[in-house]
């Protein structure tokens, strides 16, 4: 019976500590919404790999346009992408799709980062309080972009904005999702270029 006993406290033991590791490695999904991407070319990406972080700049005071940056994870191997959506263009017209080099050991490096910092918790600043606290008075941009980074699975997406968040963490630092946001779009970039 205490042979028995002992088997069993390591058979839950062992499978309490593969639940843990399975929980850990999958925990940052709990923040995604349930979602199919809009873009075209970003739902082809979320449909056909685990994991896409996308970086994408969003202008509108000048007519409505996105550049994209991307990052796809599929079977362990990473691509990267980047191509520009004019939306005044209408539906029809197809993005130039470009894709970009990149090594595996830079791109598990970047993913590592976000697991680390866990940036899938950074809540963006949903166009508001870009100084918060701040007696710095000239902290001011008009015509700006959205910086918008996406991770994305086959089913899930979490996608913190920030307004011109480079700007403001210069003119006016010390919000520390907004700091970790835009190091994270920074290590991206960095292997990726800021072109299109």
């Amino acid at each position: 019976m205490k042979n028995i006993l002992l088997r069993l406290s390591a058979i839950l033991l062992f499978s309490s500590c593969s639940n843990t590791k399975a929980m850990h490695e999958n925990q940052w999904q709990q923040y995604g919404r349930i979602e199919q991407v809009a873009d075209p070319f970003l739902n082809s990406l979320q449909k056909n790999n685990d994991l896409v972080l996308v970086f994408a700049l969003e202008n509108y005071a000048w007519g409505k346009s996105v550049n994209y940056k991307a990052l796809a994870l599929n079977n362990n191997e990473w691509t990267a992408y980047g191509w520009y959506v004019n939306k005044n263009a209408g539906p029809s017209v197809q993005p130039n799709v470009n894709p970009l080099i990149v090594s595996n050991d830079s791109c598990n490096a970047i993913w590592k980062f976000f697991q680390d910092k866990q940036v899938w918790k950074v809540k963006g600043d949903t166009g508001e309080g870009f100084c918060t606290g701040s007696k710095n008075g000239d902290c001011n941009i008009s015509d700006g972009a959205n910086w918008r980074l996406l991770i994305i699975t086959k089913d899930k997406v979490i996608d913190p904005t920030y307004y011109e968040p480079g700007f403001f963490e210069n003119c006016c630092p010390g919000n520390t999702d907004r700091a970790l946001f835009v190091e994270a779009i920074n290590k991206m970039q960095g292997i990726m270029g800021n072109g299109r």
